[in-house]
């Protein structure tokens, strides 16, 4: 794990200050255009925020049909950048990314690029990305790669002696070895877990960071990689290698091309030496401002798994305070702490070269040296909706491993808080698809509800619905029939179809929260002459 904001600072915040005061005062402009924006700055200046909306609405439409130059695009780009904190505020995620996207448009237009890319990330994190999911028979996704599971997900910690027992009960462990030991070293650790009941993960760091890098494709390092894949050769166990993780933060950074190259190096020599390892590249879940983790993606062909370090915290830091809205956001922490949002880049880099997930560590601490507070409250609820909503979300994360560990920071161990701890044990037992055994598979994965089919008697229900900073209530009916209110994640309903009529029915589920969002899932669900069911979105 890296103390990743040494290399991010406070930038997100100062950034969006700088651009929302760095706009073009306004030019030449159409004739008549005064009133329209005469009345936007009067109820700009007045903090009206329902008069802002139509008087923005209304500039807008003026100058919707101009062609673009300074003077249309600053006006646009200051009505959307002004209005889509209202739109949030009112709960209307729609409009509010419809007036990012003009920030977007018109923002790059000016070349503000640093606003560009704040934009683009709210677009992301506000977006409630309400679904509905069926735990069901059917195959989820599976892309044939070394060592990755049909269906499921296996989870397990990072390994200490603190923790040996309660790992031992779990379907993948991790090591930590530094480039430059050998794994060997570590045999006495690893050989308890070699049974062929445990996955195991080697998380290779580079201790130096761009400095090993370059030392590796010196050739330096050679025989020490080869002495370690020797070893890792003779295990019978699944094993997955993370080649330097966390690169796209590290606070002595490397250049895209040097990266690759180094993992290429040692990737090419797994290949040939220990060719039962699985090769993992394993960004940190969040790049420093304005970076991009697949600068530093080798050759697919050398990439097994995609990985991630997944960290869901209240605080950046421990002198942080709670509403640094611009940060939190960029960065995932406070109320933007979500591990489906947070695991979206990496999400998406794998969806692009169709590899399985593995969370190569993550978690969220429960204490911080210098904060205010207990974090355990946050944490645990944190921990709960990773084990149980990401799997749901993105079934293609067939691992995922908590850090088990505390730092100079931030604690994370579980044994030295037990609300976590609960939390964490807890929602490992009310997901299924989670395997407790390498060699078991799981029949069973959450599908979104539109494409589920051949179900019978009594289906899991499940929902994803987060909206930022706010309590959700989620609530089922069939035929306009209650069936369950839910008021946090992940939104269970357990539905008998054996008391439906064959014919066509309605299920809704309506996703409501007190800024004022609300949204209905609604499906058509068709009971066969067999009794089975299958749904597809009205």
């Amino acid at each position: 794990m890296k103390k990743y904001w040494k290399a991010m600072g406070a930038m997100g915040l100062s950034l969006v200050l700088v651009v929302g005061s760095a706009a073009p005062t306004f030019a030449a402009h159409p004739s008549g255009y005064w009133p329209y924006l005469s009345a936007f700055t009067e109820a700009k200046n007045a903090n009206d925020s329902d008069r802002m909306l139509t008087t923005g609405d209304a500039l807008l439409n003026y100058y919707q049909n101009l062609p673009i130059d300074s003077d249309v695009a600053s006006i646009r780009y200051n009505v959307n950048y002004a209005n889509y904190p209202i739109y949030e505020a009112k709960g209307n995620y729609a409009k509010a990314q419809q007036a990012l996207e003009q920030v977007k448009i018109n923002g790059g237009y000016l070349g503000f690029q640093d606003a560009v890319t704040m934009a683009e990330e709210r677009q992301k994190k506000i977006d409630p990305r309400t679904e509905v999911y069926a735990l069901t028979t059917q195959s989820g996704p599976y892309y044939g790669a070394k060592h990755e599971p049909k269906n499921g997900t296996w989870y397990g910690r990072i390994w200490t002696e603190q923790n040996d027992a309660s790992v031992q009960q779990e379907s993948i462990v991790s090591f930590y070895i530094e480039m430059g030991q050998t794994g060997s070293s570590f045999d006495r650790f690893i050989q308890p877990f070699d049974d062929g009941t445990h996955a195991i993960h080697i998380a290779w760091n580079f201790p130096q960071e761009g400095n090993t890098v370059n030392t590796i494709n010196s050739g330096s390092f050679d025989s020490n990689i080869q002495e370690t894949l020797q070893y890792l050769s003779t295990l019978q166990s699944p094993v997955l290698l993370r080649i330097g993780g966390e690169m796209n933060v590290w606070t002595t950074p490397t250049t895209g091309e040097a990266f690759r190259a180094a993992y290429t190096r040692i990737a090419n020599m797994a290949r040939s030496i220990a060719p039962n390892v699985a090769l993992v590249f394993s960004p940190n879940y969040t790049s420093s401002f304005g970076g991009d983790m697949e600068t530093y993606f080798p050759d697919a062909s050398l990439v097994d798994w995609i990985g991630v370090s997944l960290y869901m915290n209240r605080y950046q830091t421990a002198n942080a305070q709670k509403g640094q809205d611009a940060n939190e956001m960029y960065f995932g922490n406070g109320d933007y702490a979500d591990p489906v949002k947070n695991i979206t880049h990496a999400a998406e880099l794998a969806e692009k070269y169709r590899k399985p997930i593995i969370v190569t560590e993550g978690g969220s601490g429960h204490t911080l040296s210098g904060a205010d507070a207990s974090l355990a409250t946050f944490a645990a609820e944190r921990v709960r909706e990773m084990y149980t909503t990401l799997n749901m979300v993105y079934p293609q994360v067939k691992a995922i491993i908590y850090f088990d560990k505390d730092t100079s920071g931030y604690r994370y161990s579980l044994q030295s808080n037990a609300s976590v701890q609960a939390a964490y044990t807890s929602a490992l037992k009310s997901n299924p698809t989670l395997i407790s055994q390498v060699g078991q598979q799981t029949a069973q994965t959450f599908l979104p509800l539109a494409s589920v089919s051949g179900q019978s008697g009594v289906l899991t229900l499940r929902a994803y619905c987060d909206v930022i900073g706010q309590t959700v209530t989620a609530t089922y009916s069939v035929d306009g029939k209650w069936l369950a209110t839910q008021k946090a994640a992940p939104y269970r309903c357990q539905l008998d179809t054996s008391t439906l009529s064959v014919g066509d029915h309605t299920l809704k589920v309506l996703f409501q929260a007190p800024n004022g969002f609300s949204q209905t899932k609604t499906y058509q669900l068709t009971k066969a002459a067999d009794g089975t069911v299958s749904f597809r979105q009205a």
